[in-house]
């Protein structure tokens, strides 16, 4: 499967909030949220799912052990509609 995930974590600092765990799926993603905010509801349910979410620690692991890894999407309640936000621009630019 190609990499579809062409960015990496950079300096490789640890997630530690909802919002950065969210932040930087969005970035390995290649997501610009302002770009998708006519998303509207989509985005609203994932900006709410993500703080209550019970796999924080594997998102944490995942996102410091290869970011790339399409694991996260087995598990990620928010995998799905921020996949298809990411298709969506994907297919705008």
């Amino acid at each position: 499967m190609p990499n579809r995930n062409p960015h990496s974590p950079g300096d490789g600092a640890k997630p530690e909030t909802p919002d950065e765990l969210l932040d930087c799926r969005v970035e390995m993603l290649g997501l610009d949220l302002s770009a998708v905010a006519d998303a509207g509801n989509a985005l609203q349910e994932i900006m709410r799912k993500c703080p209550i979410c019970g796999y924080r620690e594997a998102c944490v692991a995942d996102l410091k052990r290869d970011p790339n890894d399409p694991v996260w999407e087995t598990y990620c309640p928010n995998a799905k509609a921020l996949l298809g936000l990411a298709e969506s621009s994907w297919t705008t630019r």
